[in-house]
């Protein structure tokens, strides 16, 4: 008997068909036709009158026959799949005896390619070219390739969208057609359903033939309904209360409003986490002994709706008795005690000995011992209900810093980044130092994220840093819309680049064509001036801007040279010189007032001082932190300028980060100008409040003082109001940031209520003649940069101001 080995079950839609070996007229050197067939795990056998190859009885002599040498081989069924790939797998070759192991083999090989339901083998006879000399065989490998999928369909589908199921599946249009990948992907699709809480829905698959050996994947969906939790019941507690537990579980009971959202859902992978979160608070409460069984669910009799009961065994409620650190830190055991969150006589909380392992364990990584570990060891003491806590210090070996290596800057150069970390290779670790480095390169504004990781090398006492960023879009092309109270339409556009040619620089070409301003403005910064600590900035620029009752022309710019005392820190330096001239007649269109000692004309030459703070976590998002600057302007004689005046402002601005990614942000600026005495402030350094950039809810640079003037050259001309701006400036806003849609999208809303006004050299600053405004907007921060659309209402408007004044422009807020 000749055993055949079965080839392997290869990864199919459907089963195999099995090996079949069809011999079609093999004598094997008799002179009539024979047949075989050999299936899998069969043999093959050759029948002629009484003659049996697999016969157990003694067979009679008979000569010894030559086997049958190959004349060709042919391939068939092969529609798609490349013949060369398929001969590759064929080790029979034409010439060679016929040998049934190797034909074997070959089908094996032929199978796993994974790209066939089935493989035969025919073998045919043909007569042998020279008189004496042995059969000769043509052999045919007959192929069914497994059929492609030219369409997935979902059938029944009406809760779940077709675009989050194509997000799970793994299967696409003109993939080949497997059994198991089809039920596979049923079964994703069946998890996308559970996590949606329809617990009971069933995924099928199945096809349909097509033309070409092709076939239509359809999944059909039976919802049923979305199973919801009527009650969640807790067994046990007597020292944490229901609402306490249910106000932590993820797990909801339904509302009447259930159905509105995904209140009251009932999703089992939720379950599985409620039994560990509320194991935990009960160990945040003190009971440290508490125990929380597996939740018990009870389906109700119609399928929609679940029972869950959760038992606890609550034992003592421990405080905190003796607290110590033993091991071998590198800081006083008695400066550590005084860090550590877990005291004496308090109800125990875990969550304290986490953020105290945390503490002790960062303060041994500032001083280079990288692995340092605290584990913790309790003795609890029932009879007085206290538990006796040491933490157990173990620092190791010190550590140094190896390679540093940048991932993700694609258009950063690896230089910007560095000099920004506080570490250097071969230093000592310091795990501070990596927190300090992390934050300052998020502050650069040019990064969406960073994340600074490190890894061990061959030397223990070596780990590598990898700094990995994910840049954001740091070019922008600025518009901007608006509208005045007479109708003008106002654009602006401007070019900037932040990191320009990936060094950290800026520049930034800015230009405003409309009916009331033209401005074409150049500047440039360089953050590290020949990489030294030292800052430089340059602006050229051309103004002229229409307010309400004149024109402001100017022409100028400004050096600035600034140096930076700390990361947070930062003092500048900066000349400034401009023409300036102004003239009546702005949006109102009035010439003929007699107002005109207030325009002032000439040369402006002045010197500015500033301070700086800045701990923001990113200067382009700012979520946390504080910004603070106070700054003076002064324009004398000496320094050869034409106009007076002595300018001061102070800015502070504070961010603080909410749930669920939300921002609460404030900015006060508050201003005064003076001019020395026996002259006036130019009207054109005065302040003007109103529009988008400070009050909103006012048209732009409404706010302020203003004086009675005739409305024409005519005596008997009624008087009419003249904005002059304010000598003093003092507004606040106040803004709640919230995310809509998040990344890719990145759009966001917000609500606002702002506060402010100008005010005149004799004019104190009251909080009565503030006006406000509330309102509401979306930002979009697009791949073009952050567009605003913001709707103010003022609540204390004027006679005749507009009662909401929508506004549009592309830049950041603050």
């Amino acid at each position: 008997m000749i055993s055949r080995r079965p080839p392997p079950r290869a990864p199919t839609r459907r089963a195999l068909a099995g090996l079949s070996l069809v011999v079609l007229g093999l004598g094997l050197g008799l002179s009539s036709v024979a047949t075989a067939q050999v299936g899998l795990g069969g043999s093959l056998r050759g029948r002629r009158g009484g003659l049996s190859l697999d016969r157990t009885e003694k067979a009679p002599t008979v000569r010894r026959v030559e086997m049958p040498r190959i004349k060709k081989i042919e391939l068939g069924g092969l529609v798609r799949v490349d013949v060369a790939a398929v001969r590759k797998q064929i080790r029979l070759r034409a010439g060679e005896p016929w040998d049934e192991r190797t034909v074997s083999e070959d089908v094996e090989r032929i199978f796993r390619m994974r790209l066939f339901d089935d493989v035969r083998v025919g073998v045919k006879q043909v007569p042998p070219s020279k008189a004496g000399e042995p059969a000769q065989l043509i052999v045919r490998y007959q192929m069914l390739e497994r059929p492609s999928v030219a369409k997935i369909t979902v059938v029944g589908n009406d809760a779940v969208g077709r675009e989050a199921i194509d997000e799970v599946l793994d299967l696409q249009a003109n993939d080949l057609y497997s059994a198991a990948d089809a039920r596979r992907n049923a079964n994703k699709i069946k998890d996308l359903y559970v996590d949606e809480g329809y617990f009971l829905a069933t995924v099928t698959p199945r096809t349909r033939a097509l033309p070409a050996n092709q076939v239509e994947l359809i999944f059909d969906v039976h919802e049923r309904a979305e199973i919801k939790v009527r009650s969640v019941e807790i067994l046990g507690n007597e020292g944490v209360s229901d609402e306490d537990i249910k106000a932590v579980l993820r797990t909801k009971e339904g509302s009447p409003l259930g159905f509105l959202g995904s209140d009251g859902t009932f999703k089992r992978d939720q379950l599985e986490t409620d039994a560990q979160i509320l194991q935990y608070l009960y160990l945040t409460r003190g009971y440290i002994q508490a125990k929380v069984s597996d939740p018990e669910v009870s389906l109700s009799a119609d399928m929609r709706y679940v029972r869950i009961t959760i038992r606890v065994t609550e034992g003592l409620q421990y405080k905190v008795g003796k607290v110590a650190i033993s091991g071998d830190s590198v800081v006083e055991n008695d400066k550590l005690l005084k860090r550590v969150q877990l005291k004496s006589g308090d109800t125990f909380n875990y969550q304290h000995v986490q953020a105290d392992a945390q503490a002790i364990a960062d303060a041994q990584k500032d001083f280079g011992y990288a692995f340092a570990t605290v584990s913790n060891e309790s003795v609890p003491h029932p009879e007085t209900r206290t538990v006796d806590w040491t933490y157990h210090v173990q620092k190791g070996k010190k550590v140094f810093f190896g390679a540093v290596e940048m991932i993700g800057a694609a258009t950063t150069r690896d230089k910007v980044i560095r000099r920004e970390l506080a570490f250097t290779e071969g230093a000592l670790y310091s795990e501070g130092k990596l927190k300090r480095s992390k934050m300052r390169v998020q502050r650069l504004g040019f990064f969406e994220s960073v994340d600074i990781k490190t890894r061990p090398t061959a030397n223990p006492q070596v780990v590598d840093v990898t700094v990995e960023v994910k840049e954001r879009t740091t070019g922008t092309f600025q518009v901007g819309a608006g509208f005045s109270s007479v109708d003008n339409f106002i654009t602006t556009a401007q070019i900037s680049k932040d990191n320009f040619l990936g060094r950290g620089q800026r520049l930034s070409l800015q230009a405003s064509l409309s009916a009331i301003r033209t401005m074409f403005q150049a500047s440039f910064f360089e953050p590290y001036f020949f990489d030294t600590r030292v800052t430089f900035a340059i602006e050229l620029y051309n103004f002229q801007t229409l307010f309400t009752d004149f024109t402001r022309t100017s022409t100028g710019g400004s050096l600035t040279w600034g140096y930076r005392f700390t990361d947070e820190l930062l003092g500048d330096l900066t000349y400034g010189l401009e023409r300036v001239r102004t003239e009546i007649g702005g949006i109102s269109g009035r010439r003929n007032v007699s107002v005109s000692s207030l325009f002032n004309a000439g040369l402006t030459s002045s010197v500015a001082l500033s301070l700086t703070y800045d701990s923001r976590d990113d200067r382009w998002l700012p979520t946390r932190g504080w910004f603070a600057q106070v700054s003076g302007e002064y324009a004398l004689p000496a320094f050869g300028s034409q106009n007076e005046f002595y300018k001061h402002i102070l800015r502070v601005r504070r961010y603080f980060p909410l749930p669920l990614d939300a921002v609460l942000k404030f900015n006060l600026v508050g201003g005064i100008v003076t001019a020395p005495q026996g002259t006036q402030v130019p009207l054109f350094e005065r302040f003007f409040l109103g529009g988008i950039f400070n009050v909103r809810g006012y048209q732009l640079n409404t706010l302020g003082p203003d004086i009675p003037v005739p409305s024409s050259d005519d005596p008997s001309a009624p008087l009419s109001s003249f904005n002059i701006g304010g000598a003093k400036q003092l507004y606040l806003n106040n803004e709640l940031e919230v995310p809509i849609l998040k990344a890719p999208m990145n759009l966001r809303g917000v609500l606002f209520f702002d506060i402010g006004n100008a005010f005149g050299e004799d004019e104190r600053v009251l909080l009565q003649q503030m006006r406000m405004s509330v309102g509401w907007g979306i930002r979009w921060f697009s791949p073009v940069g952050p567009l605003r659309f913001e709707w103010g209402v003022p609540l204390n408007p004027d006679v005749g101001q507009d009662p909401l004044v929508f506004a549009f422009t592309i830049g950041n807020s603050f």
